[in-house]
């Protein structure tokens, strides 16, 4: 097997020369030796790319690529980006040693970042706290829930702006219950025009997560998107984008449309949607390329591995968890038992 060794020239503490990483308590690079704290240049000037033209021929792009790579991780398929302020030498998914047999093309730069808000040891104790307040959890599991490994891993997103138009028309039911108890439902038609603008849909593009994974970590805190700098990334890694814009657009748009069609449903009083036709057509189309940040927790329970993610800058816990059957049994059965109850009221009124 050819290895490519990408030399690790990582920022120096300018008091005694050691490492820095960055450190999510003071919001800057904190020397791993001396504990030195120096402070990063942050800006918010994002950029806002038109859909559809190039943007990535600019002197800052070109050095991005001149300074970074990719590699493809050959034992669990993740794509990672290796760069010459990155500390980590191991896949931040399955913890393989970053040797590299195969390089791709890096492709965007990140426009914009939100930097982890708090370190490892904090990242314990939100997981713990946002695991007791999961439903259906094991008691043992959740009295002392088990971390074997965790991760800070900056996962790779991208943000849609758009202004749209939709027409529609569609038929609302209302149900009513007369004097007998008797229950019917009466019909309306309804159309007309409705015009929205949607800022920074969120749609992720990882090998690791998939939207239903991402969404159960949302939502992030859009106004704290600050301008990439790759100071921000030291002592974490970076994965790089798995699906490519077209795609994330097309998601983008689904999202879009499912929340104006809400927001039109909104505008009406009624019991049941008979039918609902929309023509949404979308303008002044932009979007951003983000990192945001989350924390893998790997841990195995009853002899099987699971893996859940929470939010590295609101601490909120994710999917994946183990899931306890009687208590989902008994819930399942509560349910029933309370239709049943209702079902016999109607029946003996």
């Amino acid at each position: 097997m050819t290895q490519t060794k990408i030399e690790a020239n990582q920022d120096k503490c300018q008091s005694c020369g050691g490492i820095l990483k960055f450190s999510p308590d003071d919001m800057a690079l904190k020397c791993v030796s001396c504990s030195n704290v120096e402070q990063i240049d942050i800006k918010k000037d994002i950029i806002k790319h038109d859909y559809g033209k190039d943007e990535q021929k600019t002197k800052e792009y070109n050095d991005f690529v001149k300074q970074n790579k990719v590699f493809k991780c050959s034992s669990c398929g993740s794509n990672i980006i290796l760069n010459t302020l990155e500390v980590s030498k191991t896949c931040p998914y399955c913890s393989s040693p970053c040797v590299i047999d195969k390089t791709e093309k890096i492709g965007l730069k990140p426009d914009g970042i939100i930097p982890f808000k708090f370190g490892k040891e904090k990242a314990r104790e939100l997981y713990k706290k946002g695991i007791k307040k999961k439903w259906f959890i094991p008691n043992v599991f959740k009295k002392t829930p088990p971390i074997d490994e965790m991760k800070g891993v900056y996962v790779p997103t991208f943000s849609f702006d758009a202004k749209a138009f939709t027409s529609y028309h569609g038929r609302l039911g209302t149900t009513r219950t007369d004097s007998k108890g008797r229950s019917y439902t009466t019909y309306r038609n309804i159309s007309g025009t409705y015009n929205s603008q949607h800022r920074d849909i969120l749609v992720e593009t990882s090998s690791k997560l998939d939207q239903s994974t991402f969404n159960s970590i949302n939502p992030y805190n859009m106004t704290e998107v600050i301008s990439f700098n790759s100071s921000f990334i030291l002592g974490y890694s970076v994965e790089h984008y798995n699906q490519k814009l077209d795609a994330c657009k097309s998601l983008a748009d689904n999202i879009m449309r499912n929340k104006i069609k809400s927001q039109i449903l909104s505008q009406y009083s009624y019991d049941t949607v008979a039918s609902f036709y929309q023509n949404t057509t979308f303008s002044e189309e932009k979007y951003s390329y983000y990192i945001v940040p989350t924390y893998q927790i790997n841990y195995k329970y009853k002899d099987k591995n699971y893996t859940t993610f929470m939010n590295g800058q609101t601490g909120r816990v994710g999917s994946g968890y183990p899931k306890s059957a009687v208590k989902i049994t008994f819930f399942v059965l509560f349910i029933l038992a309370i239709i049943a109850g209702i079902i016999l009221a109607f029946y003996f009124s």
